[in-house]
């Protein structure tokens, strides 16, 4: 008889996780452990491909958004989509770490024919901690996105593409969760090609009207900045160079004053480093270092060089 009672009990208790996990759409008031039991239980590693979104989908792990909405933030989602976008949710799977016992559970969203894969993490009490878009649908034909959560709960991003040349483009990133309940980026890894990336000219919007002010370039990464000073005999100056590679650069701004006739210098009591700046015809511009700017550039390069409007 006591192991009847014993076998009607753990049915009992089977049906009811059975139940929570099947109703918790219909629950009036479901607790976050309803919540976090509903995603059913799947094993490390975790992995998603964009293109594979749509296959996750099961009516059967549907979940309703106001459901959702009760137990994780809109700022999670608010980079892809609105809270009032008609978006259905699908739960994928859960995890839970042994030794810090946060819980992660995988959620897929829908909208018409876009999709988008996410990790949530709950810690050790249930409390919502952070979240994750994983990957999307939302790339290029040519572009494969896969991401994973390891044995290591370790989360890695890859982003790869085949180039021109049959060559595969990667980009890699790796996260993992940390105590202050953030997402921490601890690995980046490509082979893209490096864009040449444009300069922020810090002066770029001061006024230009003295006939020496203007933008003088060897190209974009190597120029120097004039406009007007505050007052005659002065103009304010910002000079960038960039050697190729990364072998060397540098920057500087400040005030010229000049010394004679479109001859300027810069100077200041608490820097070794003086430049020149002499200004010749309607275009051109050389900049001399007359003491060591060390300071404000690498060891491998200088300011000086010749620069036309």
């Amino acid at each position: 008889m006591r192991y009847l009672y014993i076998g009607i009990l753990c049915c009992l208790i089977l049906s009811s996780c059975k139940q929570t996990a099947e109703d918790i759409n219909s629950a009036e008031n479901p607790e976050v452990s309803d919540f976090v039991a509903s995603f059913r239980e799947i094993q490390l590693p975790v992995q998603f491909n964009n293109r594979d979104l749509k296959k996750l989908s099961s009516d059967s792990f549907f979940i309703k958004s106001a459901v959702i909405r009760k137990f994780i933030p809109d700022s999670l989602f608010k980079s892809e989509f609105k809270a009032s976008d008609k978006i259905k949710f699908f739960r994928t799977g859960r995890i839970k770490a042994d030794e810090t016992k946060e819980t992660y559970l995988f959620l897929v969203a829908e909208q018409k024919t876009r999709s988008w894969a996410y990790v949530i993490c709950f810690d050790e009490n249930l409390d919502y901690k952070t979240g994750m878009l994983l990957t999307s649908n939302e790339v290029a034909d040519n572009i494969s996105e896969e991401a994973s959560l390891d044995k290591r709960l370790t989360i890695i991003k890859t982003r790869s593409r085949n180039s021109k040349d049959g060559k595969n483009i990667y980009n890699k990133s790796a996260y993992v969760y940390n105590t202050e309940g953030l997402f921490t980026l601890i690995l980046t890894e490509s082979n893209e090609p490096v864009d040449q990336q444009t300069v922020y000219n810090p002066i770029d919007t001061l006024a230009a009207k003295d006939p020496l002010s203007g933008d003088y370039k060897k190209d974009k990464s190597n120029f120097v900045s004039i406009r007007d000073g505050g007052k005659p005999g002065k103009l304010n100056f910002f000079i960038h160079i960039e050697k190729p590679n990364g072998n060397c650069d540098g920057s500087l701004r400040g005030d010229i004053t000049m010394v004679k006739p479109k001859t300027y210098h810069f100077s200041k009591a608490d820097d070794h480093c003086m430049l020149e700046f002499t200004f010749s015809g309607k275009n051109n511009l050389q900049v001399r270092e007359l003491e060591a700017c060390g300071n404000h550039r690498g060891v491998r390069c200088s300011f000086d060089g010749k620069y036309k409007k």
